[in-house]
This record gives C-alpha cells, structure tokens and sequence, in this order.
C-alpha cells in the first residue's frame, strides 16, 4: 500500500505532479514484484472540494502507473485521522467504491511457484547419530521453487555434482514430497561436499557465473561507486564483489535512463557485477530467492542497497 499526502500535492496545477516518494516507493514495489498496488489517498477529510481533488490525484496516479507498467489494485480516499473509508465504506455521495480494508480482504493470496525446476538453498547441514562421519546427512533449506521427492535427481551448485534424492523430511518427519515455500531437509543416496550457502537444483536448471546485470535500489549515505569491493549475500552465502559498471540510472520524474557514474541514496540504476566466487543467480523475474541479493558496505556494515538479478 503506498500512501499519497494529498495536502502535500500542488491542486491546481493541470497536470498534477507527484510526490517523488510516491514514485520511487511505488517503483520499488514493482520492481520488487509486489503482486498487488493499492493506493490509498489520505487526508482526504482536509479538502473543501475533495471530490474534485480525488478526481485529480487518481488521473495522476493511473497516468503515472500506465507509463511505468504497474498494474493497480485499487485507489482509494481515505481520512486516517478519522478513519473515514479505512474500515467502513466512506459516507460520501461523490464516492461508492469499497474500503480499504474491503481492497485489503479481497486481494489474491501468493505462493512461491511449486511447478518448474526446483532451487533450495542450502541454510544446514545436520549429520544424525555419532561416530566415523559416514552417517547420512540432512540438508536443510526453505525450498525457494519447484518440489522435491525421493527418487528425483538432483544437482548441487556451485560444485555441479549430482546425486539422487534418497528421502525427503520436513519437521523431523519423513515425507513423501516437500513444496516450494515449505522447508525441507534432503538426504542423497551418496556423500557429497555440500557447505551452507550452496544450492540444490534440478540438473541444468541454473549455471553458476561470476559476472551478471540487475538493477540495483541504493540505500546507504555513501554512494555506489564502480570498481569498490562489497560484501554480496546470495541465499545463503556471503561472497566479495565489486560493481564493474553503471549502466544507467532511472529519473524517476520521467522514468527515462540517464547516464551516470555512481548511485546516490534511493537511486535506481542498471549495474553489472563481478563476484569473486560463482554464483548460481536466476532471473528475479522468474525467482525471488534466487534473483535478490544484498551489497553490505565491508567498512561499515551497513545494508547498502538490494540487488534484482535481470
């Protein structure tokens, strides 16, 4: 739910111009693959002609989502001072749509995709009983998509070696398959030499690289810049890269890419990166798991900004 101020909006202008946070919060949402948009226009109750400024702010907003590919839910007027329209529907002759809490109930509920090729992220490794180290091991991870069950085969990345899949456990109880969304522990007909951080997939699905594009939401103070190392965490797993180049960035004012040569705080940009170890990075159009990563300032240790694999 992005929030729109409309006490902060200019009325009278004839083609109203939104906040930039508005656009960027809304960006971001998208860009994150947020399933469901709702916009909800607050403040409502401080207008002399609200109808006439509702009318003029979801132009704006439908004009604005258009141009950047969003697809909304809904827009809807709110007062939260009063809590006109938030609950209840709003008592208003110039408005009949629903509540926000009625947009809220009745958007879809998502699953991680069960179907396609499996990707699990290793998080744990635990061996059973004591003794010489023969003993079976359960790899434990929340399966990020696709299914898993006994008898499939399956490979581990980075290292590329397969196996078979001998039993599948979920909660300390043996199952008969797990889904994607579930966390599930694997056991492989024979021993290989899996870590945390490492990714079990169906074989061939995905092919570890040290180079990649994705779009980059800059968050630290201290601006990205080419050519400085940072920490990268994919899945489960921490490894040193740096950012080779900028390609762009996006003016969020126009949408357009312009060029640039670092990211400045709340910036969005198209990068590449060159990590000092392979990375199995899918698509995160296709993946949530497997497309996003975090940069980790090395000095500070600060959050510096999410990575969407393109």
């Amino acid at each position: 739910m992005v929030l729109v101020d409309i006490t902060k909006l200019d009325l009278s202008e004839k083609d109203l111009t939104l906040l930039p946070q508005t656009r960027r919060h809304s960006l971001l949402a998208h860009l994150l693959r947020v399933p469901s948009i709702v916009f909800a226009i607050n403040k409502i109750d401080a207008l002399e002609a609200p109808a006439e400024g509702y009318v003029k702010v979801h132009v704006a907003l439908t004009n604005f989502a258009a141009q950047a590919g969003i697809k909304v839910a809904a827009i809807v007027p709110v007062s939260a001072l009063r809590g006109d329209n938030v609950t209840q529907p709003l008592a208003a002759g110039w408005y009949d749509g629903p509540s926000l809490l009625q947009v809220l109930e009745n958007l879809p509920t998502v699953q991680e995709a069960v179907e396609g090729q499996l990707a699990l992220p290793v998080q744990y490794i635990a061996r059973e009983g004591e003794g010489t180290g023969n003993q079976p091991r359960t790899l434990w991870g929340r399966i990020a998509q696709g299914q898993v069950k006994a008898g499939d085969t399956v490979q581990i990345l980075p290292s590329g070696e397969t196996a078979v899949v001998a039993e599948v456990r979920r909660a300390g109880e043996m199952v008969a398959h797990s889904l994607a969304g579930e966390s599930a522990g694997v056991v492989l007909d024979r021993q290989l030499d899996v870590s945390r951080g490492d990714w079990i997939v169906t074989p061939g699905s995905a092919k570890p690289t040290q180079s990649f594009e994705a779009t980059l939401a800059w968050l630290d103070t201290e601006p990205a810049i080419p050519g400085r190392k940072y920490w990268l965490r994919h899945g489960n797993r921490w490894v040193q890269a740096r950012i080779s180049a900028i390609e762009h960035k996006v003016d969020i004012h126009t949408l357009a890419e312009t060029e640039a040569h670092e990211l400045a705080v709340n910036e969005i940009g198209h990068v590449r990166i060159e990590t000092q170890a392979a990375l199995p990075v899918l698509p995160y159009a296709a993946n949530r798991v497997g497309g996003a990563l975090i940069i980790v300032d090395p000095a500070s240790n600060r959050t510096s900004g999410a990575l969407l694999v393109r």
